[in-house]
């Protein structure tokens, strides 16, 4: 006595093909950008208009020539160090993805699974 299954996986194998983890890795990065706008510093606007997603979504990229001491808060060289503690903007401060994450991270993880068709 004997029983035949017959699994058919192709619909489990398109959901997590290359080109569908490439769409989720894009769209999560997308919502991550968005999500991390109330959180970047703001006195003028460049820097968080210089936000963007690098094509292929691995990463987001801001622009500006103190992107980098904004986010870690201070900066430093061979001669001086300095440190970020005010920002005029409430709410914002350095390391902004954090923030984001700890407040969206949930809502990045539905996005990237509606991406791959998981759910709808």
């Amino acid at each position: 006595m004997g029983i035949n299954v017959t699994i058919d996986l192709s619909g489990a194998t398109r959901k997590t093909s290359q080109a569908s983890e490439r769409k989720a890795q894009l769209e999560i990065a997308n919502q991550a950008l968005l999500d991390m706008e109330p959180y970047v510093p703001l006195l003028h606007g460049p820097l968080r208009s210089s936000g963007h997603v690098a094509g292929d979504g691995s990463k987001i990229i801001y622009n500006t020539p103190y992107a980098r001491a904004q986010f870690y808060g201070g900066a430093y060289n061979k001669y001086r160090s300095f440190s970020f503690g005010k920002y005029t903007t409430p709410g914002t401060g350095k390391r902004w993805d954090l923030k984001a994450s700890a407040n969206h991270g949930n809502k990045w993880a539905e996005v990237g699974l509606k991406a791959m068709g998981f759910t709808k």
